[in-house]
Order: structure tokens, then sequence, then C-alpha cells
């Protein structure tokens, strides 16, 4: 996919060249093609961009990042990169054999990997080193890149953002015989499905202490035969498919769980599902994942050590016996949501592009 900006009708626009993926009909849940698809968004409204999404045809996209590069350099005043390190690194590497000059590169790194792929090897840092600016999502990201000798200067922290609706809190009575839980996230073994799934399991054992909802995206057809053999198996499990978090109804009917389980086993970067129930205010608890005590607090979340399903239990228990709780965090969860807008995001755009 190639979008072209055409004639500026303002001849003080920056003239960027955009390379990311973006959401298509197919691809539109996964966070990294939400998040490129609103940093696209935002930007066409401070600048005349064209964009190139290797979402669809790849090979053919990827050649058209070496042409624009070699036969278009001097059109743009920047380029921005909007991709996981993976992807970024390709493109960085193009851009380079065709001596592109970096330093009009703005790299937004999607996710938390670039530093330890550069740490196993997998890209070298120089390939990075030379960009004008290097946007990541946390202080503890920045902070491991400039361990490996990034210039202080080049790199910049915003965090994961989203489009804030205002529905206001939806208050409940407790406690409850039967807490509603919400899982929202790709279905995989590494996001800590299964775990949560046998630590429930284990607590309903006598009485339904819990029921579980869970959207999100089966990773494979072994994974959805997986999930759908345990919705057939406990009636406390349903499994809801996917959700589309674009409009305000949806984050109505978030609005209406009891507690959002994030049990990720991976690092993770700044996940925008916290940030969806941010707007739904209810709040998390959540594995203790790399960035999770920069992101969450006591006031608004609950934290279990990751990978460690006891004391997911005992965390899930403490909950359940101490329901008062959840109305405080859930008040102090939807406190949070403005600080990760959409309307932020534009406010950093804006100062950024006046600095270029």
């Amino acid at each position: 996919m190639v979008n072209f900006a055409g004639e500026d009708k303002e001849t003080n626009m920056k003239k960027i060249l955009m390379i990311t993926c973006l959401s298509t009909s197919k691809e539109k849940y996964d966070g990294e093609y939400i998040k490129n698809t609103l940093i696209y968004e935002t930007l066409k409204k401070k600048a005349a961009v064209d964009v190139i999404s290797v979402s669809t045809h790849k090979i053919f996209n990827t050649l058209k990042i070496a042409w624009f590069a070699l036969t278009k350099k001097n059109k743009y005043d920047l380029v921005i990169i909007s991709k996981d390190p993976h992807g970024a690194n390709i493109m960085h590497k193009i851009m380079k054999l065709v001596n592109f000059s970096m330093k009009k590169v703005i790299y937004f790194e999607i996710g938390p990997f670039l530093y330890n792929r550069i740490l196993d090897g997998t890209i070298k840092k120089e390939t990075f080193l030379g960009d004008g600016l290097i946007v990541v999502e946390t202080n503890s990201m920045k902070n491991e890149l400039l361990s490996l000798g990034f210039d202080d200067k080049r790199i910049e922290v915003f965090p994961n953002f989203k489009p804030v609706f205002d529905i206001g809190i939806i208050e409940k009575e407790y406690p409850k015989e039967t807490l509603k839980l919400v899982y929202l996230s790709r279905i995989e073994e590494k996001k800590g499905i299964y775990e949560l799934i046998d630590s429930l399991i284990d607590l309903n054992n006598k009485s339904i202490r819990f029921e579980l909802d869970i959207y999100g995206r089966p990773q494979t057809n072994e994974e959805y035969e997986r999930i759908k053999k345990l919705v057939n198996q406990f009636s406390f499990i349903k499994y809801k498919g996917k959700i589309d978090l674009i409009t305000k109804d949806n984050y109505v009917v978030l609005s209406k769980y009891d507690l959002h389980v994030f049990p990720t086993l991976y690092p993770e970067g700044f996940p925008g599902t916290l940030i969806d129930f941010f707007i739904a205010g209810v709040p998390t608890l959540s594995s203790s994942f790399a960035r999770a005590n920069e992101i969450l607090s006591d006031k608004d979340s609950v934290i279990f050590v990751q990978g460690d399903i006891n004391d997911l239990k005992n965390k899930l228990l403490f909950i359940y016996e101490n329901q008062n709780i959840l109305t405080k965090l859930s008040h102090n969860t939807i406190a949070k949501k403005e600080y990760y807008s959409v309307e932020k995001f534009e406010e950093y755009l804006t100062n950024l592009l006046d600095r270029y």
C-alpha cells in the first residue's frame, strides 16, 4: 500500500515519508497496527505525508522503500519509520544501502525489543545509531539504549496512546458471589492465558468465585481448538471473539467487568490493552512484566510475580476476599486515561515537527 499526499495546500507544511504497517480489514486488532495507524492519522493533520505500508504486498512495498529513498531523497524533510525492531532493521538497512541521510529519520519503536536484539547480536547497534531521533515508550527502554551508547539527545520517551472516550464509571456493588473477569489480548501461550485459566479452575473447585470472558484472536488453529475445548469443558469460561475498540459502545461493554487480568509472560513495552481499561475504568491484575511498575501502581492495580501461578492464585483470592478495594482501584484507574490520549500525542507531534 502506497498513499501519496499530493500537492501541498500550505507551503510551510513538512513533507514526510512514513514507512510502517497500517491496519487492514483483516489485520486491525494487533497493537502494532493500531498504534501505527493512529500515528499516521495524527501525522496527516500536521504534515504532507506519503506512506508506504508493508501490511500487504510486502516484497513490492519493500522495494518501494529503496526506490523512494534513492530517487526522492531530496523531496522529504523527514522519514518516519514506525515498526517493530525486526522490520525497522530491514527498513534501515535498505535506506543506508542507498546512502539516505539517516539524520532525517525518526524511528518510533513498536514494542520493547530493540535493546534485546542488539544484545543478542541479531541487530547491529550501528544500524540505528545515526537516526535523528528514536522515540520509545518507557523511561526504562530509553535507559537501556543509553547504556549501549546511544546519544541522550536522540532518544525520547512518549508512551502508547489511544482515542479516549468519556464513558464515566459504572459503580458496582460489592461484595459479589462471583466476580466477572476479562482477558483482552492475543490468545497464545506466552500471553499467560492458560496459566490464568488453570488458576481459575483451581479457585473455582468448590464454588464459582470467578467467571472469565476472553476477547482476542487465537494465533493458530491449534490455539483456537484449545480455547474452544476449555470453553466447552468449563461453564465459567466464555470466548467472546474479537472486539473492535474504535467505538464508545465497546468500551461501555468492557466497563461492566470487575477486573481485567493481564497475565503476560512477555517482557512487553507499553501494552495498549492497559490503556483500554484505563478508559473503561476497570482495574488490572497484571504480571510483573518488565515495564509494569512504570505503567501501573498499587493505587490502580494489583501485580503478581510474572510466571508464578501460585502468586497469581493468591492475588486473585486476595481480591475476591477484599472486593471493597475494587471501587477505589476503579476510580484511580479511570483517572489515568487522559495521560494516554491521542490529543496528548498530537501535542507532542506538533512540538516534534517544529523542532525539525
